[in-house]
């Protein structure tokens, strides 16, 4: 039992190199074959909706902390312009 130890773990290994190799290939495939030109169009969309949607949760965050003051009395409301 003991010798046949270094054969399943030589044989696991092989398997791993081999598929590794296999997705490696692929990988190194699919990113030679990209656009590149489309990559940083689509990183630029990504990352502006990104941006966006931090803005939009920041301002919420600053709007709850300011309601909160101005309900303690620490800030005055602001003054209301006809």
């Amino acid at each position: 039992m003991i010798k046949s130890m270094p054969d399943k773990i030589a044989s696991a290994a092989s398997y791993c190199v081999s598929g590794t190799l296999v997705c490696g290939g692929s990988v190194s495939q699919w990113i030679h074959d990209l656009d590149w030109n489309q990559v940083a169009v689509i990183s630029g969309v990504v990352i502006g909706i990104a941006t966006f949607i931090v803005n939009i949760w920041y301002k919420q965050q600053m709007l709850k902390t300011y309601r909160d003051a101005t309900n303690r009395g620490i800030i005055s409301p602001p003054g209301q312009e006809e």
